[in-house]
């Protein structure tokens, strides 16, 4: 299984002190340029950030500043889609006021992007891939545990699409009716959430529920996974929006050098709210969600 990073990073990486912290804050949102140097000085600035956002680092971005217009020579790893690349490029270009002069794509596959303000070309793109070189990718586990059933036409936590593993609040299942038990069961398999609880034990899950437990209990340590040890972090000690998210950056840390981690947490809005922030910024950089029976033995 291969390993995988945030943000950056060569799957042959040698340094090994990345801070993954450092490399999670979001574009920040400009409004329109007024001329075609300041259009072309903000795009400069926003470039490593953009391109970040979908894990490709630093290290793979050249910059010819002194270049008319500049030119900025961007490696494509592998598994990220030239497309999305354009797509991304295509996006802030256009929200800084500016447009695409052409796009062009060679023979070899290089893409070159022109683009430009009012009808002055201030930038110029290469893509070019890089055939050696993949983001590094791996799993991660996240388990909800206690699991509320949520008042009737709430979405919750289910509007989450990145896959989960809830654990039904045993002591609140006693009450539970049939009828709520399909909602609920309903709305966790939308997003395709594996839903477990004593209901579930019943119906054949005895082994993944324990396993469960047994994870609920670990903090910090690892366990035995299906084919290596497995890292499991509780993410919520501190139930606030911006600590969580902290503590997903730091999980995705883990799984970047390891492969694979698993992350607890609590269903709290706080959770909710920090969820829907960072899991879909770590799916765009290569990270995959998965069940966390999956890397159980």
């Amino acid at each position: 299984m291969t390993a995988i990073a945030i943000g950056v990073y060569l799957s042959e990486r040698t340094d090994s002190s990345v801070d993954i912290l450092s490399a999670n804050t979001a574009p920040t949102p400009r409004s329109d340029a007024l001329t075609a140097t300041q259009f072309a000085q903000r795009l400069q600035a926003d470039s490593d950030s953009l391109l970040g956002e979908l894990g490709i680092g630093k290290q793979l971005i050249d910059t010819d500043p002194n270049a008319s217009p500049t030119h900025i020579r961007v490696g494509i790893p592998r598994d990220l889609p030239i497309a999305s690349v354009n797509v991304q490029l295509t996006m802030a270009i256009q929200r800084l006021g500016g447009h695409v002069i052409e796009g062009r794509e060679s023979r070899n596959g290089t893409v070159t992007l022109r683009c430009g303000f009012d009808s002055t070309e201030t930038t110029v793109y290469t893509l070019r891939r890089l055939r050696s070189t993949t983001r590094r990718t791996g799993n991660i586990g996240l388990v909800v545990r206690n699991v509320l059933l949520p008042p009737s036409g709430s979405k919750g936590l289910w509007d989450v699409s990145q896959q989960l593993t809830l654990m039904f609040d045993s002591t609140a299942a006693v009450g539970v009716t049939t009828v709520d038990w399909e909602r609920l069961s309903q709305w966790a398999q939308g997003p395709a959430h594996q839903l477990l609880s004593p209901r579930s034990v019943a119906d054949g899950d005895a082994s993944v529920w324990l396993a469960m437990t047994q994870i609920d209990a670990s903090e910090g340590v690892e366990i035995q996974g299906k084919d290596q040890p497995l890292s499991v972090l509780h993410l919520d000690d501190v139930q606030r929006p911006a600590a969580i998210e902290r503590q997903l950056w730091a999980l995705a840390d883990r799984a970047a050098d390891e492969g694979q981690a698993i992350g607890i947490l609590q269903d709290h809005p706080s959770s909710h709210m920090a969820l829907r922030s960072v899991l879909p910024r770590l799916e765009r950089r290569g990270y995959r969600f998965v069940a966390v029976a999956t890397l159980l033995p």
